[in-house]
């Protein structure tokens, strides 16, 4: 006997299905009913499968909303705040190089190390050195990083020292990295999953694209 999930009608009407849920989800989080996706997949029940969906659908009506270049400026302004980050990090260590502290840069991490990033995302950040958490904290203080919280998270790598803050209406979570416990090419700190990475030069590269593409239209 044929499995009822395997006929074609069958995984077609799936897709549609999905694609309305999808859809709809979507147009929730569009409209400002939830504040990001994760919170509307909860109070809706939808299966994280369609986390990709979502996002493409979301994004479709985001372009609408503002048309392709008016998202593109957008992202290219968003990312300029995670580009200050990484250059004030960088900038540190560089004034304060030592012997005694070990560096080796700083990383944009997951889908903004793309230029894709949507206004509930939250940057992550990777700082990859030996310093103090206090005195990377005091350096982002000194750009106008209000409020700072430290804290810390797991990892596969064990647990790792964070810092929480919000900058230009921008939320971000910069992750300190020990050289010794965390490889700066690492993927995914939980599950090892491949994650797109950036350094403060390729991110600089990703805004001049998008705000060129902006001005003339272009893909």
């Amino acid at each position: 006997m044929t499995d009822p999930e395997g006929h074609p009608r069958h995984r077609t009407d799936r897709r549609i299905l999905d694609d309305d849920l999808a859809r709809s989800t979507a147009a929730e989080i569009h409209a400002g009913r939830y504040p990001d996706a994760a919170s509307a997949m909860r109070a809706r029940d939808v299966p994280s499968r369609l986390r990709g969906l979502i996002r493409r659908h979301l994004e479709a009506m985001r372009s609408a909303a503002m048309g392709e270049s008016g998202l593109r400026r957008w992202r290219a302004d968003r990312l300029r705040v995670a580009l200050d980050l990484l250059e004030a990090m960088d900038l540190q260590e560089e004034r304060f190089a030592d012997d005694r502290n070990v560096f080796l840069g700083s990383r944009l991490a997951g889908r903004a190390a793309l230029g894709r990033i949507d206004p509930e995302d939250r940057l992550h950040l990777r700082h990859h050195g030996d310093r103090g958490i206090r005195e990377i904290a005091g350096e982002l203080e000194a750009i106008g990083v209000e409020p700072v919280r430290l804290g810390s998270s797991r990892s596969r790598f064990g647990t790792l020292e964070t810092i929480e803050g919000v900058l230009e209406g921008v939320e971000f979570r910069i992750r300190r990295c020990p050289p010794n416990q965390v490889a700066i090419d690492t993927g995914d700190l939980v599950d090892g999953g491949d994650v797109p990475l950036v350094d403060a030069a390729g991110l600089a590269l990703i805004i001049d694209r998008l705000e060129a593409a902006a001005d003339d239209g272009s893909l």
